[in-house]
């Protein structure tokens, strides 16, 4: 693996170079491709450099131990660096090798987040506005921005679907483990004989997409402008400023109402529909990959149930990782653990993968 993060280091230095050439800064597309690709390998360069200062370290307190021109005292010193220096060499391999079995391309990109109450009516819906606002909670938690592109409400106030850009450090690579299908158990308001419903809500994560990553041609475009519906004021209901953009080659239906300007709509479905476009080309490709390997990894869509939250018996558990904690305490926004654990999941999955290649 060292091998792998020299690689990755040697790139890194490589497009640094390559964005300051004249020829790559006039051409926003190939630098704008170079400046995203350095940034997924800023941690693995900088994780390469240290180990490889580490390792500089190590072999001169090696030497001093070896020298029989050394002084007790100074073998003594030279003895306790080489363990802390040891240490730290460990804790940072370990990191390192994360960082290589966890690596996604996809890293360094803001994040288009749809929620969408799935089986179960109003219960459905009134538990995917919960998750909305959990959401939001963990996002403040982060420093991550949340920014509402499109909503649409339920009569008893729940939230039928959902779209949403999260823009953050780091913000896909934590995010993108809450894709799937999110299972509810509770005895809902309007039971009154207490008898316990099982309701679904769907998340699908997407990394956003720039203008210069995907090409779609106007004539593959169906577009209409409605009115806005859901809370705006009179205004924005009686403009038809809502854009709903179908894309005729893959069905792909984006809706969004996010500013009371038709075309900034427009732009924003355009951007949305580009970022489902990607995604589903990489699931295809992440599918194919998984054969080759033999790996079980999801893909994060919407039919792969990925936890359930249990509410009378407190319990949140995630059916890939296969960990339960307490729900009250995950229902304030506290997922860091949850999603640690599907990190530790997937990585451990790759490792399964890697050791069938090399079997």
């Amino acid at each position: 693996m060292i091998e792998v993060l020299k690689q990755r280091a040697d790139r890194y230095a490589e497009l640094g170079k390559l964005i300051e050439d004249p020829e790559v800064y006039s051409n926003s597309k190939l630098f704008a491709q170079y400046q995203r690709e350095r940034g997924s390998l800023r941690e693995q360069a900088e994780a390469y450099a240290a180990l490889t200062a580490l390792k500089e370290q190590m072999a001169g307190s090696e030497e001093i131990l070896k020298d029989p021109a050394a002084d007790a005292e100074m073998k003594e010193l030279a003895e306790a660096e080489l363990d802390e220096l040891k240490e730290k060499h460990e804790q940072l391999w370990k990191e390192a090798q994360d960082m290589i079995l966890l690596d996604d391309e996809d890293d360094s990109r803001d994040v288009i987040l749809e929620i969408r109450a799935a089986e179960g009516g109003d219960e459905a819906s009134l538990f995917a506005r919960e998750m909305m606002e959990n959401y939001v909670r963990w996002c403040t938690t982060h420093k991550f921005k949340l920014e509402v592109l499109d909503e649409v409400e339920s009569d008893v106030g729940g939230l039928k679907n959902g779209t949403y850009r999260v823009k953050g450090d780091g913000v896909w690579r934590w995010f993108k483990y809450e894709g799937g299908g999110h299972r509810v158990q509770r005895v809902p308001a309007t039971e009154g004989a207490g008898r316990i419903h099982t309701s679904l809500a769907t998340v699908a994560v997407l990394p956003e997409m720039e203008d210069v990553d995907i090409e779609v041609k106007d004539s593959d475009l169906e577009i209409k402008a409605a009115r806005s519906g859901g809370p705006g004021g009179q205004n924005v209901n009686k403009t038809s400023s809502r854009c709903q953009m179908r894309h005729l080659p893959t069905g792909i239906m984006v809706d969004c109402q996010s500013t009371p300007s038709f075309h900034k709509n427009r732009d924003e479905a355009l951007r949305i529909l580009k970022s489902k476009l990607y995604q589903m080309e990489k699931e295809k490709r992440d599918r194919e990959q998984a054969e080759k390997r033999g790996a079980m990894v999801g893909s994060g869509g919407r039919g792969d149930k990925i936890r359930t939250y249990n509410f009378p018996q407190d319990r949140c558990t995630d059916h890939r990782a296969k960990v339960s904690l307490p729900l009250t305490r995950i229902m304030t926004g506290d997922l860091d653990e949850l999603i640690e654990a599907a990190r530790n999941w997937e990585k451990e999955e790759r490792l399964k993968a890697m050791s069938k290649q090399s079997a």
